[in-house]
């Protein structure tokens, strides 16, 4: 099998870069021709695996810290890795039903996200991340608007899933409390089910229409839901629940305080964190996305490797979760893992949706 440069991989060389990784992963130590010559099928020398290693070297599949040192992988010899040796590991039927007992149904979508990375960190001992649904895809249940001090109003957004989010907007006339109750009882009555982003759509088509054809009150409900809906510049539209960041401080990798600094500086930017997993799932339905090293387009996780998954709830709404975590990871169990909370976590949530 020839990799992309064209250079010939036989069994004997998949044999020793798969060994290569699979010491690494488990030691984080440079691995030695001789470690790998003793797990060799064909019982190989040290010096026949150490000239096969050097090839893998030359062809940027290896690396060498130091000239007295073993050698360890790149970013590379990872995607070859996952793309072409790695056997999927099944979760044990134990983990699954200690998965399965923390993901039950709650109430509450927000403490079933947060759970969730919980979830995938404690069993990765990795990051967890759950990034909600954008609020704009999701099918709306209930709106509230409460009127505050200086012409502004609170809208209070729940989804049929039970995602809930809160935004302040301006109005410039006088309006009462009474007269938002109105407007929001209209909205839910001609709105509900549809998407935020259908709203909105169909809202706009009616500001193109002659707005006198409308009563006050009908203009009224334009106008605040024009507001409601609207996309704000820099307002996260989906929200971003991540746990187990402190796992990263006890892997070597991370050992040297400016890296650990830049990657905690990166995990702390909630935005472009849902972004960069948004698009690593773009156009997969329930397929596992994996980047490595440098695919990763963000400053701070050059190291990192980022399994990601998109979750369905419905036709209409889905979201991402997945674990950041050294490129040095156990990728097939990462991978089933992945798998099975993203299946799951859908699933709940849908159950939660008919509820």
């Amino acid at each position: 099998m020839p990799d992309a440069s064209g250079f010939f991989f036989n069994e004997r060389t998949r044999e020793i870069l798969h060994w290569v990784i699979a010491t690494f992963i488990l030691t984080g130590r440079p691995v030695g021709s001789r470690s790998i010559a003793r797990r060799s099928r064909e019982q190989l020398s040290a010096a026949t695996v150490r000239n096969v290693m050097a090839d893998l070297e030359d062809m940027g599949y290896l690396h060498q810290p130091h000239a007295s040192a073993g050698r360890v992988p790149t970013d590379k010899a990872y995607r070859f890795y996952v793309d072409y040796l790695l056997k999927r590991q099944d979760l044990s039927l134990g983990e699954r039903s200690l998965i399965d007992r923390d993901l039950r149904l709650d109430d509450n979508a927000e403490h079933l996200m947060a759970r969730a990375s919980q979830v995938l960190s404690r069993a990765s001992k990795n990051v967890g991340i759950v990034v909600s649904p954008p609020i704009s895809r999701v099918a709306l249940k209930h709106i509230h608007f409460i009127k505050l001090t200086d012409n502004r109003i609170l809208v209070i957004l729940v989804s049929q899933s039970g995602i809930v989010q809160n935004r302040i907007i301006q109005y410039a006339e006088n309006i009462s409390q009474t007269e938002l109750d109105q407007a929001a009882r209209y909205i839910v009555e001609n709105f509900k089910d549809r998407t935020l982003f259908e709203i909105k759509t169909q809202i706009q088509n009616m500001i193109q229409k002659e707005q006198a054809l409308y009563d006050k009150f009908t203009q009224r409900v334009i106008t605040l839901s024009t507001q409601a809906f609207s996309d704000s510049p820099g307002e996260l539209e989906s929200e971003v629940y991540l746990d187990g960041a402190s796992n990263l401080i006890k892997t070597p990798e991370f050992s040297d305080i400016n890296r650990m600094k830049l990657l905690f500086e990166t995990i702390e930017q909630k935005s472009r964190l849902a972004a960069l997993i948004s698009h690593c799932i773009e156009g997969d339905l329930q397929e596992v996305h994996i980047t490595i090293g440098a695919e990763n387009a963000l400053p701070g996780i050059e190291d990192c490797a980022l399994i990601t998954s998109r979750y369905v709830v419905d036709e209409k709404t889905h979201g991402s979760l997945g674990i950041l975590g050294p490129t040095r990871m156990e990728y097939a169990r990462a991978i089933s893992l992945v798998d099975y909370v993203a299946r799951l976590f859908g699933r709940v949530l849908e159950t939660g949706n008919q509820k």
